[in-house]
């Protein structure tokens, strides 16, 4: 029996600087997920990072599918949704519509284990 947790997920956006040096320098995008009813403000309200590829692949080895089950591929594609709505940088924009398109691209799997 799978224990229902209950919250107010929502996604916390930001860039992050990655490299050695000034030459090797990158801009990634952190996709985050939070809960709005454990705290306003983060990493108090931290549930997991959101995965860029595992959600509708089935597998269960990853944290955000592990807290929605076998609705993560729904959760995931509402809060892209809501994000994409308010997001005004064009940066995290960019990552969260191939973010969007990826999901697309996955067929749904059955939970195989209840069957």
């Amino acid at each position: 029996m799978q224990k229902e947790i209950i919250m107010r997920p929502s996604l916390y956006l930001f860039k992050k600087e990655n490299g050695r040096s000034e030459y090797s320098m990158k801009t990634e995008v952190q996709v985050v997920v939070v809960d709005l009813d454990k705290s306003r403000k983060y990493p108090q309200n931290f549930v997991c990072i959101l995965p860029q590829t595992a959600i509708s692949r089935g597998k269960t080895s990853n944290i955000f599918n592990t807290v929605f089950g076998s609705n993560s591929l729904e959760v995931a594609k509402k809060l892209l949704h809501r994000a994409l709505k308010s997001e005004q940088d064009d940066d995290i924009r960019k990552e969260l519509q191939t973010r969007l398109r990826t999901l697309k691209t996955y067929p749904v799997q059955k939970n195989l284990i209840g069957a």
